[in-house]
């Protein structure tokens, strides 16, 4: 019964590791994606931002009006200048590891927040979903 005991020990205790390992590299994966997708932002590179994404944000719409909405953004908001992280959260699901970010964001024009969901596939984060929220997209 030891013998058991111990053997589920162990396994429970490499799958702990196994996960948290997992955990930390997704989230350093998708805080790289929030680096990338704000160069690409300032940039005006909507067209790399769309076809390096998952295709559940694909999903969302198709290429035109994801680049509408992220233009209509841009000329509200304009370019970001920082962001702090604000949280995070990451959790597995069938379809792969999601990480969820939280940012504050000085954009050029004002303050907003983001947030992001990355879906981790081997050593890449696909942006999966994107949401922005400020005053000036209504008052502008």
């Amino acid at each position: 019964m030891k013998t058991r005991t111990t053997i589920q020990l162990l396994l429970i205790t490499s799958l702990v590791f196994a996960s948290s390992c997992s955990f930390t590299k997704g989230r350093q994966l998708a805080e790289s994606g929030v680096e990338q997708f704000h160069k690409r932002f300032n940039a005006g590179e909507i067209h790399e931002i769309y076809i390096e994404s998952d295709v559940g944000f694909q999903k969302w719409g198709d290429e035109a009006k994801v680049n509408e909405f992220l233009s209509a953004i841009h000329r509200k908001l304009g370019t970001i200048q920082d962001a702090h992280q604000t949280g995070w959260r990451v959790y597995v699901t069938t379809d792969g590891t999601v990480v969820r970010l939280g940012y504050d964001v000085d954009f050029s024009e004002g303050k907003g927040t983001e947030e992001f969901a990355f879906l981790v596939k081997g050593d890449k984060a696909l942006l999966y979903k994107y949401n922005v929220n400020s005053p000036l997209l209504i008052t502008r």
